[in-house]
């Protein structure tokens, strides 16, 4: 029994694991159903923790009061509080009280750590909750609680209304006292010394002094301008000029001087047509020249009257002027006679009209307090009922059936899982060290009837000869090789994807329509046909020129990973072509009917075969997306690729695929796939 090497390293290896898995689970498993059950128990209640007027100065003067809603932080404070939770206990049954006793030496503070209220996020509602070792318990705390705050709180509020409403009363009838004796004060004040109102010009001693001392500044005004113009005229008589004063319109004179400049002009025209010779002749010229020497001589009588008339007028202006000078003189001296004998009385009434305003100014202040304390007392007793607070139970708190901690099935299945993976590990150790020599070596091969010339051995790998037509669509018909310590055999075919060429890829592209046009590129750039029917216009990024392919998942396994592919300028037009717009940020599927749902990948199939069909390629059927994706892999793969990259531009891949790709590369140096060619020419040449 067991006298093979495998069968004692299998033996080997049976023990140990069993071995760890046992003890762990079982020290795992101790633990987690050795650990006391904590029961959790809640409640949702609405709190409405009520509102306090609070006053505020505005710009009119005074004040405004405005319902300040009170912190319900705070109440969730007091809702948690020691002394409610002992008057709580307090109120418990013996045996609720019994079994808070066995909690610890001090039973309170035991509850309340076991306390939580949280305000839901945008709502008052609160949520309480309590833990521990009792369900009954926990429950009972919870809704006693919720009933203890409620009476707390009304009461509260109640003797609160209660002390405002009376010191806002004082406050008024203590106000209006001070006011009505400020009043009466004023008023006697005003009776006692004729202070007829606020306003200066209406009181009579001051309208009067006003009007005096008015009249005293225009008869000022009127005596220096009657003495200006005297002396202008005197200084002008004595200079030997005319007097500068108005003088009476001659209407005589301008009527001869008119006529002169007629005559005058009568000659001129006729100088201007005749000689003088014959003028000296002409009796209408002569008449003329007698009519204007006329006109001159009375013009010269007429002004001579005319000035002894003026120097008349100007005499008498001159004395006008000094008695005008006279008359003002008089006028301001008496005047300012009696402006003398009012200024005392002036003086005095000054000095109680400025004390009558500082009794108003002072009764000002107390008018404004007096009706913010009479509005403040109509808001307190108006807006009772909107600052009155409430607490409504919206899910009472129920005994949970289930412990809430720990979860013994859960915890239960980790210690399992974790036995489970130490002893593979400590089986993998033990192995390590007791390892004697290494398993023979499988090399896996597949003859080709065709010399590759990208292979230093043409009897491995797949051969491919560009000049052959379609021996990348016969290749994969034919079986594998096995060799198994020098020992060859040969396994079943291998059966994966038809490799295109790059003609019938040509005629495929041109043959599509627009949905599955963008189905090609996007097969023929490494994305797999579940890819590209998940991607969105959103995945496009036209900044970074790249598109994101999701990973995609089947059940709790992985199947392709998350990767960004170049967004070429081939492939950017053909989706902008498909969706008629710019796909960034677009929910939009880019694989999508009329009505933006995403087309079902045998639909996309069946099109891709059509246009297979159209493009007359041999073989319609064997055209499939995974073929399109094969050929794209085959070509990076065929480069030289690192198969690491090849990964990172196709997605993940079994490990038949990746012997498959891993026999088509050429001898020599890997390269990144920065380095090689990631389109065909036959995608290139499709733009």
């Amino acid at each position: 029994m067991f006298s093979s090497p495998t069968q004692r390293a299998n033996r080997r290896k049976f023990l140990v694991f069993s071995g760890t898995f046992l003890v762990l689970a079982a020290i795992g498993l101790f633990y987690s159903y050795s650990r006391p059950a904590i029961y959790l128990a809640g409640a949702r209640v609405h709190i409405n923790p009520g509102a306090v007027q609070v006053e505020a100065a505005v710009s009119t003067g005074g004040t405004q009061g405005a319902n300040v809603p009170r912190s319900l932080l705070n109440e969730l404070q007091v809702l948690t509080s020691r002394p409610l939770v002992k008057a709580v206990l307090e109120k418990m049954p013996d045996t609720q009280r019994d079994t808070a006793s066995r909690l610890g030496a001090d039973p309170v503070a035991a509850l309340q750590a076991g306390l939580q209220a949280k305000v839901a996020e945008g709502t008052d509602v609160v949520e309480v909750t309590s833990r521990g070792p009792d369900a009954v318990l926990a429950a009972t705390l919870v809704n006693e609680l919720v009933v203890a705050y409620t009476g707390q709180l009304h009461d509260a509020y109640a003797k609160t209304l209660g002390s405002s409403l009376a010191q806002i009363s004082d406050e008024v009838a203590q106000l209006t006292q001070k006011v009505q004796t400020q009043r009466r004060q004023m008023e006697d004040f005003r009776l006692r010394h004729n202070i007829v109102s606020f306003e200066r010009e209406e009181n009579e001693v001051l309208g009067r002094i006003k009007g005096q001392t008015e009249a005293l500044n225009k008869a000022q005004e009127k005596l220096a301008i009657a003495e200006g113009k005297l002396r202008a005229m005197t200084e002008s008589a004595t200079a030997g000029r005319p007097i500068a004063a108005p003088v009476r319109a001659n209407a005589t004179l301008e009527n001869l001087e008119q006529r002169a400049s007629q005559a005058r002009e009568e000659l001129n025209e006729m100088g201007r047509g005749f000689t003088p010779a014959y003028l000296a002749m002409d009796p209408r010229a002569r008449a003329v020249k007698y009519r204007l020497a006329e006109l001159e001589r009375q013009i010269v009588n007429q002004r001579q009257i005319n000035g002894q008339v003026a120097q008349s007028d100007q005499s008498s202006a001159l004395a006008d002027a000094r008695d005008e000078v006279n008359a003002a003189r008089d006028t301001i001296a008496r005047m300012t006679q009696q402006a003398s004998g009012n200024r005392g009385e002036l003086q005095q009434f000054a000095s109680r009209f400025n004390e009558f305003r500082t009794m108003r100014d002072e009764l000002a202040p107390l008018e404004s307090l007096l009706r913010d304390a009479i509005q403040r007392n109509a808001r307190q007793e108006a807006g009772e009922a909107s600052r009155r607070p409430s607490v409504r139970v919206v899910e009472p708190a129920f005994a949970p059936r289930e412990p809430w901690q720990p979860q013994y099935a859960r915890d239960a299945a980790i210690v399992l899982g974790g036995a489970f993976l130490l002893a593979l590990l400590a089986m993998w150790v033990v192995e390590l060290f007791n390892r004697v020599d290494a398993p023979p070596t499988w090399v896996v091969s597949q003859p080709s009837p065709y010399p590759s010339p990208y292979l230093g051995n043409p009897s491995y790998g797949l051969g491919y000869d560009p000049g052959q037509a379609n021996v990348a669509a016969l290749a994969h018909r034919m079986p594998l090789a096995v060799e198994y310590d020098g020992r060859a055999t040969m396994l079943p075919p291998v059966i994966h994807p038809r490799e295109l060429l790059q003609e019938e890829l040509a005629g495929i592209l041109t043959n599509a329509s627009p949905t599955v046009l963008l189905f090609a590129h996007l097969l023929l750039r490494g994305v797999s046909p579940e890819e590209a029917v998940a991607l969105r216009g959103s995945d496009v990024n036209t900044a970074a020129r790249t598109l994101h392919v999701a990973s995609i998942h089947e059940g709790n396994d992985l199947r392709t990973a998350a990767r960004d592919i170049p967004l070429d300028s081939t492939l950017h037009e053909v989706i902008v072509n498909t969706l008629k717009i710019t796909p960034a940020g677009d929910a939009q599927p880019l694989l999508g009917d009329a009505n933006a749902k995403p087309v079902a990948l045998n639909d996309l199939t069946t099109e891709l075969l059509y246009a297979a069909h159209d493009a007359g390629v041999d073989q319609p059927a064997e055209v499939t997306p995974d073929a399109l994706r094969h050929t794209c892999a085959a070509f990076l793969a065929r480069q030289g690729i690192r198969m690491a990259d090849l990964a990172r531009a196709v997605g993940q891949m079994s490990t038949t695929q990746a012997a498959i790709y891993s026999a088509m590369a050429p001898a020599g140096k890997r390269l990144g796939l920065e380095q090689v060619e990631r389109l065909m020419l036959a995608v290139r040449q499709a733009a």
